[in-house]
Formats: structure tokens, C-alpha cells, sequence
């Protein structure tokens, strides 16, 4: 049984302010640029710089037949033992939450996932979401206006491109049309 991940509203302004920040920011990293530091609100660890606080929407995966607290990347993808504790598989929306971007990590409501510990990262940017695979946690979706720009922030972080290995999207469709998706 899947449980249902609920959908957010957010206005034109919103979704039009991410959007266009995000865009600017691929271009900027594909020129070799890198995202600007924020004043920090949170402490820092050395050489540590802060990128952004916003809110998001926050899912975490359930699954009765696999328990992503234990994993190993092998030759050939990423396995997961067989077991866990949770009644249902599927996304279980755990509701809006405070989230800050830095070089090192990612904080959400006082929880730390330190990108040293990132397996995977599934962006999907026309749904304003991003799914993060780290070891030793569950999967967690993230959704939101500013998602998309943050994931870019996180790509760059990680592997200087605006994307993972393997992933372009289209991020040159026009913003009226995300605006509609997005409501």
C-alpha cells in the first residue's frame, strides 16, 4: 500500500522567484562560477559556508522489504538489506519544514545529512522536488519553489555541474508554463 504524498500550493511569485534563480545559477555554474555564501544562521564547521534557508516539504521512504539504514554501493548499483521495522512502503509526508543548504550538508529541522554520506541524488526539477539518498537514513523528497535552485547549489557542491553525472534536464521551459504546473 503506497501512502499519498501531498501536494503544496504556492503562488506564481514563488514559484517564479525559484525558477528564475535556479536558471541563472545553472547558466553561472556551467560558466564554472559557483553559488555565493549567505550570512550563516546556523553554526559552522571550518571551511564551511552557508548557501540558503527557505521551506520545504518533506517525504520520507517506507518500505516493509528493505531497510536503507544499511546499504553498500557494488559494482553494478546500489543494494539494500531485506529488512525493516515500518507497516507500509511508500512516501509518508513528514510536513513543511525549515531546510539549510551549505558546502558540507544539509540541515532539515535540526536534522544534519552530511553530503560526504549522499548515494544518490534524483532531481526533478519540474516538479519543483529532489529525492536524497544518503547512507544510513531513508530516502527523503524534498518539494518546494526553491527545491530546484537548492539541488542546482548541491550539484555544484558536489560534482561542479548544475546536475548529477548522467542527469540534464530541460530547465529552459518558459516560466508561465512551471507557474501553472506548479498551482
Amino acid at each position: 500500500m503506497k501512502s499519498k504524498v501531498s501536494t503544496r500550493v504556492y503562488n506564481a511569485e514563488q514559484t517564479g522567484a525559484g525558477w528564475r534563480s535556479m536558471s541563472m545559477l545553472v547558466r553561472l555554474v556551467q560558466r564554472g562560477g559557483h553559488p555565493a555564501a549567505v550570512a550563516p544562521t546556523i553554526e559552522l564547521g571550518a571551511g564551511e559556508k552557508q548557501y540558503g534557508s527557505f521551506l520545504v516539504d518533506v517525504s520520507a521512504y517506507l518500505s516493509t522489504k528493505v531497510d536503507y539504514s544499511s546499504s553498500i554501493f557494488a559494482s553494478g548499483g546500489l543494494f539494500f538489506t531485506e529488512h525493516s521495522t515500518e507497516k507500509r512502503d511508500g512516501w509518508r509526508g513528514d510536513g513543511r519544514q525549515a531546510a539549510i543548504v551549505t558546502s558540507q550538508r544539509l540541515v532539515l529541522a535540526g536534522a544534519s545529512y552530511d553530503f560526504r554520506s549522499l548515494i544518490l541524488v534524483q532531481p526533478n526539477p519540474l516538479d519543483w522536488s529532489v529525492n536524497l539518498y544518503f547512507q544510513g537514513a531513508q530516502p527523503i523528497m524534498l518539494r518546494g519553489p526553491w527545491v530546484p535552485w537548492m539541488t542546482v547549489v548541491m550539484c555544484a557542491e558536489l560534482y561542479g555541474s548544475p546536475w548529477p553525472p548522467g542527469h540534464a534536464p530541460d530547465v529552459d521551459v518558459p516560466i508561465k508554463v512551471m507557474c501553472e504546473n506548479a498551482q
